[in-house]
This record gives C-alpha cells, sequence and structure tokens, in this order.
C-alpha cells in the first residue's frame, strides 16, 4: 500500500512539472497578431536646409534655386505647418543673408507657395564667417517597434515556437507605404465629393436611360485588334 502511495505521488509530480513546461511564459504570450506585437509608432522630426553665402557672394546660385525647389517639393509632399526661413544675425555675411533671404522668398512664392504660407526669423551667429540661411519645416515618420536587426535561425528553433521578429517586415512595409504618417495621429479630413456625376447618372436612371458613361470609337476594341 505504501509502495502504491508513492508511485501515485510520483506520477503527479511528473504529471505537474509536464504541464509547467508545456506552459508558455507569462511574459511573452503564446499568440500576438502581427500588428500587436510591432505596433507601427509616428515620430515628429524636421527636415533642414543650409544655403551657404560667403560675405562675397552676390546672391543665391543657380545651384542653390535648384536646391530650393526640391525642398519646396518635399515640403509640399511631407511638410507640416509653415515653410520657415531663418536668418543668422551677426555674422559676417549677414548683409549678404538678408538680400539672398528675399530673393529666397521670392523663388518659393515662384513655386506656388504663398507667403502667409512662409514664416522668418533670426538666429544668433555671432563672429561666423558664412552663416547659412536655414530653411526648414516639420514633418512625421513612422516605424515598425521591436523589430531587431538581426533575424532567428528559424533552423534551430527545436521548441516550434514563434519568433520574435514574426510580422515584423509587414510592420516595416506597412509603414514605408504611409503617404503621410501624421494620418495615423489624427485623420485628414474627407475633401468634397463629385456631385454633377452623380446627379447626372441618377437623374438618367429615374428617365429610365442607361448611366454608362459614353464611349468613343477610339475607345472602344477587342483582343483581335490588338493582335493585328
Amino acid at each position: 500500500m505504501l509502495m502504491k502511495l508513492k508511485l501515485d505521488q510520483v506520477l503527479i509530480t511528473g504529471l505537474v512539472f509536464g504541464l509547467v513546461a508545456c506552459a508558455a511564459p507569462a511574459d511573452k504570450p503564446a499568440w500576438q497578431a502581427p500588428g500587436q506585437r510591432h505596433k507601427i509608432a509616428v515620430k515628429e522630426t524636421s527636415d533642414r536646409l543650409n544655403l551657404v553665402l560667403g560675405a562675397g557672394d552676390a546672391g543665391l546660385s543657380v545651384r542653390h534655386i535648384s536646391t530650393i525647389r526640391r525642398f519646396v517639393k518635399a515640403w509640399r509632399d511631407h511638410g507640416h505647418g509653415p515653410l520657415a526661413i531663418s536668418i543668422p544675425a551677426g555674422s559676417n555675411n549677414a548683409q549678404v543673408a538678408v538680400a539672398a533671404a528675399a530673393q529666397t522668398r521670392e523663388v518659393i512664392y515662384a513655386e506656388g507657395v504663398a507667403f502667409e504660407q512662409m514664416a522668418g526669423g533670426h538666429y544668433q551667429a555671432r563672429g561666423e564667417a558664412a552663416a547659412p540661411i536655414i530653411l526648414s519645416f516639420r514633418r512625421y515618420t513612422a516605424s515598425a517597434q521591436g523589430c531587431s536587426v538581426a533575424s532567428d535561425n528559424i533552423a534551430t528553433n527545436f521548441s516550434n515556437s514563434i519568433s520574435d521578429d514574426f510580422g515584423c517586415f509587414l510592420a516595416v512595409n506597412t509603414a514605408a507605404m504611409i503617404a503621410d504618417p501624421y494620418d495615423l495621429v489624427s485623420p485628414r479630413s474627407l475633401t468634397s465629393s463629385e456631385v454633377d456625376r452623380r446627379l447626372s447618372a441618377y437623374d438618367k436612371y429615374i428617365h429610365g436611360e442607361g448611366t454608362a458613361a459614353e464611349r468613343s470609337s477610339d475607345e472602344e476594341g477587342t483582343i483581335s485588334d490588338v493582335s493585328e
């Protein structure tokens, strides 16, 4: 009888240890969706362009103007808030910088940016020989969180557990495809819909007419026409 009790205790103890060994660690859930494991974080940052001019320069060069135009395009595509222009104060090229800043505003305005969308200011650059005119704007970037630099070797994953980076590529690619990451912070308002086309189709429907747009002979074709 005593032998049987000891044997039962051994079996129960072994069963408990077996269940504990099969259980997932408390700090590492057995399963999480990729969107939960690697969330996309949005960070505010800024883009900056330095326009360097010497005290003897007459103004902006052709290269300066080309660079400004590319920067304006980047602001239009990714920027939030005004396009800031900062002029050095107290530098050896301060007078040249003031004249070049006015020229910079004209270049930006010619690219379709209203003066109300520009912001101006000064920064201290006392004693500097060629302090730059600084253009800057605020933007947002999106990145996946929790992705390690090195990937796991699944060939040695004998426990068949989920990799820590499972779903990481999905989050990274999704973050890279977001046109404006600020939409994740505050969704933009919807633009007005095209009402004229909808009313035209509805009016034709009421009168029993076809609602499809008419196609010209140039728009019509068959597969046999393509092969000829």
